[in-house]
């Protein structure tokens, strides 16, 4: 998400934002503004995995993530959701195909930024890691189940 942030950015150098190798580095709401940019940039932290955080610090960052979006959604032009290609099958087969109780952390954001009206754009990345066949499989298992 981080590295993505820095491609919305008219200075990418100046932002500070950690870019982890794995999932989690972000760990609170970091507001970004620089000179001449006419918006503010929220990073939110990863809404469910982080491979480092334990259950009562990933609970923390949720919450952290829901009461922002709750407390500023009316000044949201829009949300980027990013959503890591690897963890799609997991999350989708946990909920479908295990439990039908647990709703995929990825989809629970989807519907919450949805009812608090917010536009959003999803983004898959970590797609360089799956063969042309294999993105579009897992892509549109997505799309079927969202």
């Amino acid at each position: 998400k981080s590295s993505i942030t820095r491609l919305l950015l008219p200075n990418p150098r100046k932002f500070k934002g950690k870019i982890g190798k794995s999932p989690g580095s972000t760990l609170l709401v970091k507001s970004i503004t620089q000179p001449n940019l006419p918006y503010k940039i929220i990073d939110l932290p990863g809404f469910g995995y982080a491979s480092h955080s334990s259950r009562r610090r990933a609970e923390h960052i949720k919450k952290q993530i829901v009461l922002h979006i709750e407390k500023h959604y009316d000044d949201y032009f829009f949300g980027l959701v990013v959503i890591n290609i690897l963890r799609i099958e997991d999350e989708i087969n946990k909920y479908f195909v295990l439990d039908n109780k647990t709703i995929p952390l990825s989809f629970e954001l989807i519907q919450f930024l949805n009812e608090f009206k917010v536009p959003f754009l999803i983004i898959i990345n970590k797609v360089d890691k799956f063969s042309i066949f294999d993105k579009k499989r897992i892509i549109q298992l997505f799309i079927n189940s969202a």
